[in-house]
């Protein structure tokens, strides 16, 4: 990208993105907390835990790509 500014806005909006999925990655943990039963770790609610462990699922994989794409605007940055 030839714009520095428009690389540096570029970036921050990123960042903001990630501190987005940090708190959706609480939320999940808490929701996580909500459907485990008290007996062994047994779910309250099995179609529930499914949609909510792919739920999951593809907000680790949303994390891991924000993660890179921040990596590599940082490297065309410096």
């Amino acid at each position: 990208m030839e714009n520095p500014k428009s690389l540096k806005e570029i970036i921050e909006q990123a960042k903001r993105i990630d501190e987005n999925n940090f708190n959706n990655l609480q939320y999940l943990n808490s929701i996580n907390m909500l459907l485990a039963s008290n007996d062994l770790g047994t779910t309250k609610d099995e179609n529930l835990s499914k949609k909510f462990n792919e739920l999951n699922s593809k907000m680790e994989d949303v994390n891991k790509l924000t993660a890179e794409l921040l990596e590599e605007l940082s490297r065309r940055h410096n």
